[in-house]
């Protein structure tokens, strides 16, 4: 009797044992599902051909740089935009659709340069799609270099929509260097907005390449009962944090998935023949959480 006690005992023990590792490596399971991404591109233009759909129009055109000496990190090639002086319209885009994939959460990981002229123009563009054939029902959100005049080819806001209404794109504000909060709309006052780096200037392009990383979460809630501020927004530019936006308003709960993003996009009201460069560029989706600098540096 004692040697049968003595087993089941053990057998007791080690199927306490095998469930509490099989509970947790299925917490671990949850918790890396939850957390999973998938890289979509990875976008070298060494081979002088893009995946992404390019296009230009007025005078404007798409090009690959074979001059290494001009690329990024000497490879064998970068996308690049040559602008006509600008009066309104698209003399450039190339862009990426992700709409089969159904994701709210984006992050794109890229070089850029503006060797020559400074001038403003879209840049970034996160497009929402438009729900029901509705073209009027969609949220977008914009990271643009100034062509207002403030300070041509700088950035100093990402606009979006925070979902008031059905069409969101450029009614809410975060302005890069912290001013006027209240911008941001409905999410004012729960938001937690953090800019410390400031705006990046015209001057801050100089000649050179730049690395930029940009995460964009759509909040989430399918009615007005059960939406909730949980979207977010990231800039960093060389290592340093421009925005990190959490818990924001940034859709209409009637707005459907991200749909595409656009590089180069619209310029206006410049009055110099510019190029923009892009390289490297990485399109990743998932449900991540905010993205981590690389190399943290607060002013």
């Amino acid at each position: 009797m004692s040697l049968i006690s003595n087993t089941a005992s053990l057998l007791s023990m080690f199927n306490f044992h095998l469930c509490k590792h099989l509970i947790c490596a299925g917490i671990l399971l949850l918790s890396m599902s939850a957390h999973a991404t998938e890289t979509l591109l990875l976008e070298t233009f060494d081979n002088l051909t893009t995946d992404l759909t390019i296009g230009a129009q007025l005078g404007g055109a798409i090009t690959f740089s074979e001059d290494i000496s001009l690329n990024h990190n000497g490879s064998g090639g970068s996308l690049k935009a040559n602008y006509p002086v600008s009066t309104g319209g698209v003399y450039a885009w190339s862009t990426y659709n992700i709409a089969s994939h159904n994701t709210n959460n984006i992050s794109l990981d890229f070089w850029a340069k503006m060797p020559n002229a400074k001038q403003g123009l879209k840049f970034i563009k996160i497009f929402g799609g438009n729900a029901d054939g509705d073209h009027s029902n969609y949220a977008n959100t914009t990271f643009s270099l100034d062509y207002t005049g403030i300070d041509p080819g700088g950035m100093y806001s990402v606009a979006f929509g925070d979902g008031t209404t059905i069409s969101n794109d450029t009614q809410q504000i975060i302005n890069l260097n912290g001013e006027n909060p209240q911008l941001i709309g409905r999410s004012y006052g729960q938001a937690v907005i953090s800019t410390p780096s400031g705006p990046w200037r015209s001057s801050d392009w100089g000649t050179t390449w730049h690395h930029f990383r940009i995460r964009v979460k759509f909040n989430s809630g399918t009615s007005a009962s059960n939406e909730v501020a949980d979207g977010s927004c990231y800039l960093e530019i060389d290592g340093k944090v421009y925005v990190n936006a959490t818990g924001l308003f940034n859709r209409h709960y009637s707005n459907t998935f991200i749909d595409r993003v656009e590089f180069f996009g619209w310029s206006q009201n410049g009055d110099t023949p510019f190029e923009l460069w892009y390289d490297d560029i990485k399109i990743t989706i998932g449900t991540s959480p905010p993205m981590p600098p690389e190399n943290l540096q607060v002013h």
